[in-house]
């Protein structure tokens, strides 16, 4: 049975070399460790396995920033931000609410200045 730390050391190595060059020859960095080369061969083979199929991605830029106020714990709390994660069918129902809300807001003002502009209007001149 070998040592756990002696076979981890290895692997780190094992893993740092074909990192640097893929065709590094491993003889050399098994031959440094006391672990047989029988129980190193079919882990030599899963390194260089995952090596090639295992490849970096970047992430986009909402799922960093997303995962760093997760982590840190800063939220950006404007309404733009908000609006902006929600599904585009909610987001369309929002800008009809707004627009709505504006538009009667607007109606209402105009119907109570007609009135004030009614009541200024002295009682012979209406028609």
């Amino acid at each position: 049975m070998t040592n756990h730390n002696e076979l981890e050391n290895l692997l780190s190595a094992v893993t740092d070399a074909l990192l640097a060059d893929e065709r590094t020859n491993l003889d050399s960095i098994v031959s440094r460790y006391a672990v047989p080369k029988t129980e190193v061969e079919g882990l030599v083979g899963i390194v260089r396995k995952l090596h090639m199929t295992l490849v970096g991605a970047q992430p986009s830029r909402r799922f960093v920033n997303r995962l760093r106020s997760d982590l840190v714990g800063t939220h950006r709390s404007n309404i733009v931000n908000r609006v902006r994660h929600l599904p585009p069918r909610v987001q369309i129902a929002a800008g009809i609410a707004l627009v709505a809300g504006f538009v009667l807001l607007n109606r209402r003002r105009l119907i109570e200045d007609a009135r004030h502009e009614a009541q200024d209007i002295p009682a012979l001149q209406q028609p």
